[in-house]
């Protein structure tokens, strides 16, 4: 079962949201509540394994685990040095310019070892893919519900911010997105390449 994958025992919790020194904030938050860069995450129960897996969501504290400690998305162990991204074709080629420009993405990692399996099982790969071998990651932008602040209280919006953007302080975030660059392109579909010659 894919690490980041969401079971149905793991429902985001009901909260109290509240406007606190100029931001959003839950009226009994903690300290795990937000990330290193101050930023409010959704919160979600943690109990993998419980239930049926919901192939189609991603645990948000799972997605913004593996983001952060470059984890497999699928086994979840590390990945380090030998990180590798999996994307679509369609995906691939929707990026801003032609190869190798950089690429936004909300997915984390895969290890060599899962790169075959993902292929075999994922639907998401199966109608063409790209793998990736980066050599800078770096934080990109934040998925989830913004909140913007009238007279009348909050009025939520489903959004994607930059992850530098001063309005992030009014978002409660449930997927962190990369940017990918100066990467070798390892595969397409299941031929492998030749990868980008050193500058």
């Amino acid at each position: 079962m894919p690490y980041i994958t969401a079971w149905s025992s793991e429902t985001a919790s009901l909260v109290t949201l509240v406007v606190r020194d100029g931001r959003l904030g839950y009226a009994d938050e903690t300290a795990g509540d937000r990330d290193s860069a101050g930023v409010l995450w959704t919160r979600i129960a943690f109990s993998p394994g419980v239930g049926v897996p919901q192939f189609a969501n991603v645990h948000f504290l799972r997605q913004r685990r593996a983001m952060h400690g470059l984890l497999c998305q699928v086994c979840g162990t590390p990945c380090g040095k030998s990180a590798l991204w999996m994307l679509s074709q369609k995906e691939y080629e929707s990026a801003e310019g032609p190869w190798p420009a950089p690429v936004m993405t909300s997915h984390p990692p895969v290890c060599p070892g899962c790169v075959e399996r993902s292929t075999r099982l994922c639907p998401h790969l199966r109608d063409g893919h790209v793998v990736l071998r980066p050599r800078r990651v770096s934080p990109a932008a934040l998925s989830g519900m913004f909140y913007r602040p009238t007279p009348t209280g909050l009025v939520p919006k489903a959004t994607t911010l930059a992850h530098d953007d001063p309005r992030v302080r009014w978002l409660r975030a449930t997927q962190l997105h990369v940017l990918l660059e100066d990467y070798d392109l390892v595969r397409l579909g299941g031929m492998l390449v030749t990868t980008k010659p050193a500058a």
